[in-house]
């Protein structure tokens, strides 16, 4: 009998050893790392968001959608490019004297610097900005046309071949800008924190 159990001990660490071997020899892969996607080429889409911001000593806030163009290289993982976008707004304001400051029209022209997580992107923006502005008091109105920078950052899916979503948080500042009406001339400084989301089609 003890014959019996220490020969079966022997087959039992014998077959062990001869798998451990095995396992050594051929080893299991590691899962593979995912490609990045493809996030190249030209892209044409639309926006909507919601911005706050702020025009002289009154704060300013309210709506805007449009669309964008751009066309974006991609080296590996990395990602640059350029686009352009235009905007309609309602981002207004209203003091307690009943002056009003509204923006109707917003555009940029911005570079983007990214990084590629498989369908996933992270990626800087910053350019250039110009909007069209108006300043409204009781006894007429001054419209203006006004520059500055926009600059931010965004992320983009792209859950199906050609397709990108994003979500965009960028920062309108477009400094001083005089409106006269007959009631003088008022100086305001205006900037627009701004956050939207988008979709476009690649081509």
């Amino acid at each position: 009998m003890v014959r019996i159990v220490s020969f079966a001990l022997l087959i039992a660490s014998t077959a062990c050893a001869t798998a451990n071997d095995l396992y050594a020899a051929n080893p299991r892969p590691a899962p593979a790392a995912r490609e990045p996607g493809n996030f190249a080429g030209l892209y044409a889409g639309a926006d909507i968001g919601a911005g706050i911001g702020a025009a002289g000593e009154v704060n300013t806030s309210g709506y805007v959608g449009g669309a964008h163009v751009g066309y974006a290289l991609q080296a590996s993982r990395f990602i640059v490019g350029a686009e352009v976008d235009t905007l309609t707004s309602s981002l207004a304001a209203r003091s307690f004297n009943s002056t009003t400051f509204e923006q109707k029209f917003l555009s940029t022209a911005r570079g983007r610097l990214g990084y590629v997580f498989a369908d996933l992107a992270v990626y800087a923006t910053g350019g250039l900005a110009y909007a069209t502005s108006a300043y409204r008091d009781n006894t007429g109105i001054a419209r203006s046309s006004i520059k500055g920078i926009a600059y931010g950052a965004g992320v983009e899916w792209s859950p199906i071949y050609k397709i990108g979503v994003r979500v965009e948080a960028l920062r309108y500042d477009f400094g001083s800008a005089q409106y006269t009406t007959p009631m003088g001339t008022q100086t305001l400084s205006t900037a627009t924190n701004m956050l939207r989301a988008g979709a476009h089609y690649r081509f």
